[in-house]
């Protein structure tokens, strides 16, 4: 009788604690969509447990300085896929996780994480540097960089197989005198096709494209161009990361001042399509508020530094 009273409440106990669990889920693949205007996160569905049927998957996306934000949900019958239209992939790498939602409510842990592949281009000389961050939650054995030099979509031309998960920039030093309107972008094939159920297929991931020159400069004076600016870690002791997404070609100047407003450090003019970071070195300065400044297209962009 004393077993049987021991076995009772060690059962309960395992059977509550799996309940409180929650379903677990996996992303099978993120990608920036054929539009290039938004990101597609990709999961299996697989086949339903009767002990732990889900009723739904909820899509995180991680913030831009830390944290998650819910983004959407997606009941377990409807596609298996879920498409970020408020994420801009032109702007900057995003990094999901999903979890599933059980018939009871109750939600399970959070997913490895996978990041969307971005892609940018800076000038330097008489070259261009083609940029592209590594894609998160697989390995990738290698990276295709394409460029589409008719403006009939990507893919045209194959520039450049990186085989290794380490190169992740290539020098396009032969492009031509004028190469407005070239678009880029980077792929990656998977060896295992990735089913959205009741979608499409998906083997690839996709980087944003990122174009050389913009077709309509015009357009530059309806709204900003720099986005996402932040420094971190600020404050700072010494060294910091100041890290902005520029949407047009533009030169791009850099400089920071002291509270007076006094320039006491200026950056090289770049210019770039895409996310960018810049290295502060603020260690020979004393203690005090500064501002780091952007100007671009007669707009100017600030953000505070407080140096300990």
């Amino acid at each position: 009788m004393k077993k049987v009273l021991l076995i009772l409440p060690l059962f309960l106990f395992n059977l509550f604690t799996c309940a409180q669990t929650g379903p677990l889920t996996d992303i099978c693949l993120v990608t920036v969509d054929t539009t290039f205007t938004h990101n597609v996160i990709v999961w299996e569905r697989g086949s339903q447990t009767s002990t732990n049927p889900i009723d739904s998957i909820k899509i995180y996306r991680a913030k831009l300085l830390g944290g998650d934000t819910l983004v959407g949900s997606v009941h377990w019958d409807s596609v298996s896929q879920f498409r970020d239209y408020s994420a801009d992939p032109n702007l900057r790498p995003y990094r999901y996780r999903i979890s599933g939602i059980d018939n009871q409510g109750l939600e399970g842990p959070l997913s490895t994480p996978h990041q969307t592949i971005h892609f940018a281009i800076l000038e330097q000389g008489d070259s261009i540097r083609l940029r592209w961050t590594k894609y998160m939650g697989e390995t990738i054995n290698y990276y295709n960089c394409w460029v589409d030099s008719a403006g009939s979509g990507p893919g045209v031309d194959l520039l450049h197989s990186t085989f290794n998960d380490v190169d992740t920039s290539w020098w396009h030093s032969d492009t031509p005198l004028d190469w407005t309107g070239l678009g880029y972008i980077v792929d990656v094939d998977w060896n295992d096709q990735c089913s959205a159920t009741k979608a499409q297929d998906h083997n690839t991931t996709r980087s944003n494209r990122a174009n050389s020159v913009e077709s309509n400069p015009s357009s530059l004076n309806e709204g900003p161009t720099i986005k996402e600016l932040a420094v971190f870690p600020n404050p700072i002791n010494e060294t910091a990361q100041l890290v902005f997404s520029s949407k047009s070609w533009s030169p791009i100047t850099v400089f920071i001042t002291d509270a007076m407003g006094r320039q006491i450090k200026q950056f090289k003019s770049i210019k770039v399509l895409g996310q960018h970071q810049i290295n502060i070195e603020m260690e020979q300065y004393s203690s005090g508020m500064y501002n780091v400044v952007l100007i671009q297209n007669n707009r100017v962009y600030s953000k505070v530094l407080f140096k300990l």
